[in-house]
């Protein structure tokens, strides 16, 4: 019975794995892994490029689009298609010919992109050297726009300075705005913030500058404690379901959740790699094999598993938790202690996801690491098995 279980635990992500690969009529691709993947000077990858690492470097040529998550992603070569990185830092110095979409701590553009720049980070730099053919889109902390803009600009952020030429309008919602005397705005210029910008002598704006105050609302203080407790109050239901969840788990396969969970302190970065790949790669897959001959019910069905695993995401990261605190006093071993640990870690994660902003940034970091352990385990059981039969 427990074999039986233990193989549904992972039913999600190997359907996930083969949904992916009976698109490969509508999408070939070459799927890459491990501690650091290189695509040397002179390589050319003629499909799209998949990529989960620690450490990424592409100098060669990929014809098709690049998907890749990792820690540092650099991008040196030529890119035919689309860009789209999750990481810690994104360096864009190559020719991208398509989009760019990178979801990072800092992303610095240092060469062409063709399309569109979309990205959410701490810090965007967009270089003098760097050219945008699209419109940049971007959510960011500080962002330091150098290079030329063919398209719009719309975005939010802390810091914004603009100091190279827009061809189309400027649309921000910042804290401080710079327009240096080097900026030249080809459309209108809109900006949401409670101080004037610093537009300094000699920048040209075509079109109308509008300056826009925040909106205040007036009733926030009164309705936030309504908002606080019905949201804590979902949270102890969404715990005690979590929590049942994981009993059950326990109980059916304490052994392979155990292996998922060991995963994600002794593999963290094949881990978060192998998670996030999942995370942005599946939904976009479960739609394009709609438009396949296996048709509509497979890609519904994977959706649906999908969304399950994003739920069990949280058990064995709940459980790696509460196992870090536990250890501390005492051996944490046996079924019973599991339980505690899980109930321990789950609770911590449930008060985490109360705090605005932070919780959201947590919720993203257990569904990556809690999918991509799974994967990380798998992986690590059969290079054993593997060196086992040799030996």
């Amino acid at each position: 019975m427990s074999r039986h279980i233990c193989r549904s635990l992972a039913a999600i992500l190997v359907v996930t794995l083969l949904m992916i690969l009976t698109a490969v009529p509508v999408l070939a691709f070459d799927a890459r892994s491990g501690m650091a993947v290189t695509v040397a000077s002179g390589e050319v990858v003629d499909d799209d490029l998949y990529v989960a690492a620690e450490t990424i470097i592409i100098d060669g040529t990929v014809d098709g689009d690049l998907w890749a998550a990792g820690n540092t992603i650099t991008v040196n070569g030529i890119v035919n298609g689309s860009v789209m990185a999750a990481g810690r830092i994104v360096n864009i110095n190559g020719d991208i010919t398509h989009a760019v979409r990178a979801v990072a701590e800092t992303i610095n553009i240092n060469g062409d992109v063709g399309g569109d720049v979309i990205t959410g980070c701490g810090n965007v730099n967009i270089a003098s050297t760097a050219r945008v053919g699209g419109d940049l889109l971007f959510g960011a902390d500080i962002a330091g726009i150098d290079g030329p803009i063919e398209g719009n600009i719309k975005g939010s952020g802390s810091e914004v300075t603009l100091s190279n030429g827009v061809n189309g309008n400027v649309e921000l919602e910042v804290e401080s705005l710079t327009i240096l005397s080097t900026a030249n705005i080809g459309g209108d210029l809109s900006y949401t913030s409670e101080e004037e910008a610093d537009i300094q002598s000699g920048a040209q704006i075509a079109g109308v500058t509008t300056h826009k105050l925040p909106e205040v609302k007036k009733d926030g203080a009164k309705i936030f404690p309504f908002i606080l407790f019905f949201g804590a109050l979902g949270k102890v239901l969404n715990f005690l379901m979590a929590l049942v969840t994981g009993l059950v788990i326990i109980f059916l396969a304490p052994k392979k959740l155990t292996s998922i969970t060991d995963a994600i302190g002794t593999r963290p970065g094949p881990s978060a790699g192998w998670g996030a790949l999942i995370v942005f790669v599946t939904p976009i897959a479960a739609v394009l094999v709609c438009f396949t001959i296996i048709g509509i019910p497979v890609g519904l069905i994977t959706l649906a598993l999908y969304g399950i695993a994003l739920y069990i995401a949280q058990i064995p990261v709940g459980l790696f938790i509460g196992r870090l605190i536990i250890g501390r006093f005492r051996v944490v071993e046996g079924k019973a202690i599991m339980v505690g640990a899980l109930a321990i870690g789950l609770a911590i994660l449930k008060l985490l996801s109360l705090i605005p902003y932070f919780g959201v940034v947590v919720g993203v970091a257990v569904v990556i690491f809690g999918l991509g352990a799974v994967v990380a385990a798998d992986r690590k059981r059969r290079a054993e098995t593997k060196e086992t039969a040799s030996a």
